[in-house]
């Protein structure tokens, strides 16, 4: 079965396992523990000693379940904000894969408040390049190769290009900059 929190994929087999797990603590609880994982999504690290004392009470394994709750938790919210799943759909999906029903209300909700949030963060994390401050090529005759001199994010670097690399590296230039142009022709 495909879900559109997964991106239209099957859900992943240790997430049914952690849903189970998740269904064992209250909704209350479920809710608190959402909240301390959107809030370390957006904001790292997690708050690991508030998330302790929501399971102090429980007859859960304090460390194992709870590391495998937050991990689980954090799946599921940056997988629906990643593939902006609607919130509705989230919880009916969840609720498929055997979560009771006050724990999918409790996590869309969660969803609805930080979804802004949360595809922020995503966004902010995602694709990021690391500017070129500075480059310079030179010829080093004695070993017949192209030396790139490069300078990212003040970090100074040198690569070295034989004929044959360089050769290759601009067809696959080419063949980039001839896919780019199709996909900018079919769109």
């Amino acid at each position: 079965m495909k879900f559109r929190f997964c991106g239209d994929a099957d859900c992943p087999d240790w997430v049914l396992v952690e849903i189970n797990t998740l269904s064992r603590i209250s909704s209350v609880k479920l809710k608190l523990l959402g909240q301390l994982v959107a809030k370390a999504i957006i904001n790292p690290p997690i708050d690991m000693e508030k998330a302790e004392k929501l399971f102090v009470d429980s007859k859960m394994d304090c460390e194992i379940d709870l590391k495998a709750c937050i991990a689980c938790l954090t799946y599921i919210l940056t997988s629906a904000a990643r593939f902006s799943c609607d919130s509705s759909a989230l919880q009916s999906e969840l609720q498929q894969l055997g979560l009771p029903r006050e724990h999918s209300i409790s996590l869309k909700r969660l969803l609805d408040d930080q979804i802004v949030n949360l595809t922020k963060k995503l966004q902010a994390v995602s694709l990021r390049v690391n500017p070129l401050d500075n480059f310079s090529v030179r010829v080093d005759s004695d070993i017949n190769c192209a030396v790139l001199d490069l300078t990212i994010n003040g970090e100074d670097m040198s690569v070295t290009l034989t004929p044959f690399t360089v050769n290759v590296l601009l067809e696959n230039l080419k063949g980039v900059r001839k896919s780019m142009a199709e996909l900018k022709e079919s769109s």
